[in-house]
């Protein structure tokens, strides 16, 4: 009788432990993916912008702009999560403190990312569901923002990259990424550098310490 109780209890917590297991497998997301936007403003890509002239490979910017469209409806058509992170200051600039050198010291100079200028820029709208992200500090796309806290919430560990410009604000966030512990990928012709050299060595210099770098063709076949 005691050995027949035994065997009775001990599957008893066979299939309780076997069925809580069942649960909670159920309750673990899947890995997930995200495309994330930056600074697809009216300063970097409108022909008005003020920093668009700057770009002075216009063939790699044109096609750029449309290489992101096609990713930008592939990363939708998939259900992606999709997440801008734009640069919207005021006119004071004081969140970015008395910088003497760098991006924070030129932006004051060139009142960059004011008004119409910080608006996202045409044929790129964000939809209702997706998160736009307009506070940010610093060069990367998690300096001073929500991103981090935003993808950890949503079990999100694959990022793509796309934007503005290659060797600049996504590069920074690339590095950052990368050290946080996401799997970072960009996007690199639906991005733009100001010339093909810096281009090339974003690709060859970089690239290949802090994640991986895919074309708009190679996304599009991926199955993320």
């Amino acid at each position: 009788m005691t050995s027949f109780l035994y065997r009775a209890a001990a599957a008893a917590l066979l299939l309780v432990a076997s069925l809580a297991g069942t649960a909670q497998a159920e309750t673990v997301s899947p890995r997930k993916s995200a495309l994330i936007l930056i600074e697809f403003q009216n300063d970097w890509m409108a022909p008005t912008g003020g920093i668009n002239g700057q770009f002075k490979d216009r063939e790699q910017f044109d096609r750029s702009v449309t290489n992101a469209k096609s990713v930008l409806a592939e990363a939708r058509r998939r259900h992606m999560e999709v997440i801008y992170v734009t640069m919207t200051l005021e006119p004071s600039y004081k969140v970015l403190g008395q910088a003497k050198y760098g991006l924070r010291a030129a932006m004051p100079k060139y009142r960059s990312f004011l008004g119409e200028q910080a608006n996202i820029f045409h044929g790129f709208e964000p939809m209702p569901d997706e998160y736009v992200i307009r506070e940010r500090t610093g060069s990367s796309a998690f300096a001073g923002t929500s991103l981090d806290s935003y993808l950890r919430n949503n079990h999100i560990e694959d990022i793509y990259l796309m934007g503005y410009a290659l060797h600049l604000c996504v590069e920074s966030t690339l590095r950052q990424g990368h050290d946080l512990g996401y799997n970072t990928n960009v996007i690199y012709d639906a991005s733009a550098a100001f010339s093909r050299q810096q281009q090339v060595s974003f690709l060859a210099d970089i690239v290949p310490f802090y994640g991986r770098a895919v074309t708009t063709r190679q996304f599009i076949a991926e199955k993320n």
